[in-house]
Formats: structure tokens, sequence, C-alpha cells
């Protein structure tokens, strides 16, 4: 490219050539000295910041104007990527072009020093806090100096301050903004959940972002020509200020709904989405931007300063909500804690007298259980749930019977029958229970009891026969005065048995072994109103009781037994525990 300047006397002198183009990748420039011959110098965005011909990020060179005559300057530049090669070279003073040096130079230290004083202070308040959303603020922060550092200001001043040896870093870091609009953005959807709120707007810029990084490898690995890497960059700027703006427009819907954080980032974001939109709009239309702060970049850092004040107001608000939240709490535990008294109060009342009805449960169901066995094997049913079968080497059984008891049901009513033998077994277990004797269960007219079980005595067969004398006693006493005459036989065995509990419902104490059996045929084998034992149980009360002998007797399946009848006791005998 060819520029031609027609000079001027008071022109003459020495110049800087700006090419107006910050972006370019290589530019060579040719200008003729004072002899007349073209001087050829070269600058490159590929090469360290040190040769440069001039240590600005922009593209500058010296050249000198004559004082007459027309001259002409030849630039010849290379971009393949990044943005179009749109070239407005401008002639600068050097004192002007210092100042606007000085004055960019300024504008980036404070803009950076803005940016690290809120980044520290939030990361700060993210260690204090341990909220996400202040940490993703920091990013944020770092996302817009990256952008600030490549999008508006070419190769940057990060290039010429932190690392002008390195340009290739430096084109990283260039591609490094991209993730920056992202983290961004990523921000804004967080403090506005605007994936809830408006889910269609959030997709579609998504699916931009996808294609604008493949956009940007494409860029970086130089594989689009010149012609379609302008025509697309073109392209980017156009949808870029299209979605910018709709980004705008779905935060003024959500914040004109009412939606807080909507209004407090539109208030902060407002003039940054409007330069994102404007920006690209100047470039497409060969507009300068950079003879003053770039508009991102100022942008930026009134969004920066918004946007802390807004998360400090956030913190602040927090602050008070947890106050708030705090004295509610401890109101709400005294209120608490008065309606936990009296629900305690009353609870315990409930419960006193809940544990007074269980203790008459349970005592009731004791005296059942004891009703229904006995007292040692009840107490070990109720602990362990379960009895031991126990075999007791010396045991008295006692039986009884009425004779004619099936002749005299046939007659008697049934309820009568039933009130009849309830009052005499009523008083049969008085009987035993005064003697010391098990009641062990009752088998039609039968009554079966046994001493010596489950808890062995000495003196069980004189408890038995005691027990029986009382029951033949008090029948004759009830005859004597009774509608019905009962005939009582009783009969007394003494051996070994086996005792136990069977079943797991309706418990039932029994004793197995033929010493029952034995006991059984004493019974049958005896008399009306008479007590008959065997040899074994008049061995152990003859020094006791009265007897008299009846000689061997045939049972029925035992053979012959020696046999005695109790006629009374031989001296006052006293009751055993």
């Amino acid at each position: 490219m060819r520029f031609t300047w027609k000079a001027q006397v008071d022109q003459a002198g020495d110049w800087l050539l700006d090419s107006g183009n910050r972006f370019l990748q290589e530019v060579e420039v040719f200008s003729a000295n004072d002899s007349g011959d073209y001087l050829k110098q070269t600058a490159s965005s590929k090469r360290v910041f040190s040769d440069r011909p001039l240590p600005t990020v922009n593209f500058v060179f010296p050249v000198t104007l004559p004082p007459s005559g027309d001259i002409s300057i030849y630039l010849r530049v290379r971009s393949t990527s990044h943005v179009p090669t749109d070239i407005t070279p401008v002639l600068w003073e050097p004192q002007a072009h210092q100042i606007v040096e000085q004055r960019h130079h300024r504008w980036t230290h404070a803009y950076l020093g803005l940016a690290f004083a809120l980044a520290a202070f939030n990361f700060f308040l993210y260690l204090s806090l341990r909220e996400g959303i202040y940490f993703r603020y920091v990013l944020s922060v770092v996302g817009f100096v990256l952008i600030s550092d490549s999008v508006p200001a070419g190769y940057g001043l990060f290039f010429q301050y932190f690392w002008p040896d390195s340009p290739y870093f430096q084109q990283l870091v260039w591609m490094l903004s991209l993730a920056g609009v992202y983290v961004s953005y990523r921000f804004l959807v967080a403090f506005t959940e605007l994936p809830r709120l408006a889910p269609r707007l959030d997709r579609v810029i998504n699916v931009f972002y996808g294609l604008l990084s493949f956009w940007f490898v494409l860029l970086a690995f130089d594989l689009l020509g010149t012609s379609t890497a302008q025509l697309g960059h073109r392209l980017v700027q156009i949808v870029t200020a299209l979605i910018l703006g709709a980004l705008f427009a779905g935060l003024l819907r959500l914040a004109w709904g009412g939606d807080r954080n909507c209004r407090l980032v539109l208030f902060a974001w407002g003039p940054l989405l409007v330069t994102g939109v404007v920006n690209p709009l100047l470039s497409l239309m060969h507009m300068r931007t950079d003879l003053i702060p770039p508009p991102i970049m100022s942008g930026s850092a009134l969004e920066l300063l918004l946007m802390s004040l807004i998360l400090a107001d956030r913190f602040n608000q927090v602050r008070k909500e947890k106050d708030r939240a705090q004295v509610a709490l401890v109101e709400g535990l005294q209120q608490s804690e008065r309606q936990l008294e009296v629900k305690v109060e009353q609870r315990t009342h409930e419960l006193q007298s809940e544990q007074a009805r269980t203790s008459e449960l349970l005592r009731k169901n004791q005296d059942l259980l004891h009703n229904m066995l006995p007292a040692k094997i009840a107490d070990e049913l109720s602990e362990t749930g379960t009895t031991r079968p126990v075999r007791h080497e010396a045991v008295t059984i006692l039986f009884t019977d009425f004779s004619g008891f099936t002749q005299a049901s046939s007659t008697m009513p049934p309820d009568r029958m039933v009130a009849e033998l309830n009052a005499i077994f009523a008083a049969f277990d008085r009987i035993t229970d005064e003697c010391g004797v098990e009641k062990i269960k009752t088998i039609g007219d039968a009554y079966m009891a046994a001493a010596g079980v489950p808890t062995p005595c000495p003196d069980h067969a004189q408890r038995c026969v005691r027990a029986g004398l009382q029951m033949v006693a008090f029948v004759e006493q009830r005859n004597r005065t009774a509608t019905f005459k009962w005939s009582l036989r009783v009969g007394l065995h003494t051996g070994p048995v086996v005792a136990g509990v069977v079943g797991t419902r309706k418990y039932a104490f029994d004793i197995w072994g033929d010493t029952v059996n034995i006991a059984s045929r004493m019974e049958s084998s005896g008399e009306v109103g008479r007590v008959n034992v065997s040899a074994y149980t008049y061995d152990l009360i003859r020094e006791y009781y009265d007897c008299s002998y009846r000689g061997k007797i045939a049972a029925k399946g035992k053979g012959e037994i020696d046999m005695y009848f109790v006629n009374g006791s031989l001296a006052p005998t006293t009751k055993s525990a």
C-alpha cells in the first residue's frame, strides 16, 4: 500500500507513523530519507517486543518529512487471523503521540489496580463467607482483565510489561480471553439464575460460545485464508453485537418484571453491554476506537466497581439477614423452650399416668400368669421367654375324682354342674395354697396337684396328705347342706417326674412320668371319703399320720401295689412354707 502526503514547511522534521491497526501480525514500512533512499523498518507480533522500532503496543515507526514536495510511504502488511487488515495510517507529532501513550498507560494502570483491589477484596469475602458467588466474581474480574488486554488492546500492555520475550505466549493469552468471556458470563448466570428465568436465551448464548471457540481454534492455527478470516471476523462482530443486544434486552425484560438481581446486574453491566454492542459496529464502520480509553475497558471498569458495590451490599444484607435470623432463632428457641417445658410437664404427667396403668397391667398380667403357672416358672418365662424342663427325683402327686360323676352330670343342668365344680375346685385351690401344694390342672371332674415341684421341699408327702384330708373334710362338710352330694376319692403317690411348660400359647405347667400314672391308679383304686396312698408315700408319712394297710391291690396296668388309707394325723403338724 502507498500513502502520499503533501509536505509543508512547518511540518518538516521527525514524525511518527502509526499503522492504525494494532492487530496486524507483520508490518514493513518503506520511507525515504534525506538522501532520497528508502529505509525499511519491520515490526511483528510474532517477534519479541524489543524488536519494535518504538516500544508501543501499536505498530509505530519514526519517519522524516521533507520541507517541500510530496512524500510517499509504502506499507506491506500481513495478517491472516484475528481481525481484518483495515489500515488507516496516522502521522503523529512525537510529543502528541507521547501524551496519548501516557494517557493510555495511566488508564490501563488505574484499571489493573482497580481490578486487583476488587479481586483481592472479593477473594477475602469468599474466604470469610465460603459463598461461591464471590469466587466466581474473582474469576470474572480475571476474565475481564484478559479481555481488556487482548480484544481492545491488540497484543496489549501485558506483552510489553510481563512477557515481552514470549510472543507466542501472548497469543495464547489472546486465546484465553475467550475463556474470560465465558467465565464472566457464568458469573452473571449464577447471580441472576438466567437458565431458570430465560432458558432459551441461555441456550443460544452457550451455542454461540461453542461456535466462537471453534472459530478461535481455526484462527489460532492459521487454518483460514485471509479473505475467509476477514469475512468470518465481520460475521462474528455482527453476531456478537446481536447476542449482547439480546442479553441486554433479556435482562431488561426480567428487570422490568421485578427481578431484583436482574435489576442490579443491568445497572452494573448495562454500560458494558452497550459498549460490547457499539464497539463491533464502530469497527465495522472503520472508526478508530483506540484514541480514547478502550470502550470495553471503560465499561469493564464501571462494571467492576458497581458489581463490587452490589456484592458488598449483598455481604451487608447477608450479615443483617444472619443477625435477624440469629435474633429470630434465639426468640424461636426461647419460645420453643417454653413450649417444650409445657409439653414436658404435660408429657411427664401422661407418662406417669401411663406408667401407673402399665404397672397395673403388668401386675394383673403377672397375677394372671401366676394363676396359670407356678411363681418360679412364671418369673423365668417373663425374664427369658422360655423355660427348661427339669427332672425332680422326689415329688408327691395328688389326684382327686368324684365317684358317679358321669351319672350325676347326665341329670344335672350344665350351668349348675359348672357352678358346683367351680365352687369345689375353688376351695381345693385355697387348700393347696394353704398346704404349700402346687395345683397342676383339672381334667373334667379330676383335680391334680403336686408338692416338690417346681421347688423341691423335704415334706412334700406330708403337704399332699394334709391337703387331701382337708379336701375330703370340705366335701363331707359341704354335703351336709348342699342339694347335690359329691363322693370324693383321693390318691397319692411319690416318685420322680419331669416338670415343664409346653406350647407357645396358653401356657400350661405339667408333669410327666410313671409316678403320675401310679398316682392316678391310687385315686381310682381308693374309696369314697378316703385318702389312698402308695407304700412309697406311706414310708414318708408314717411318723406323722396314722395309716391302715390295705394289702396288695390290683391297679390297672401296674399289677398289685401295696396301698394304705390315711386315718388322720398322729400329732399336731405345722404348716410348711
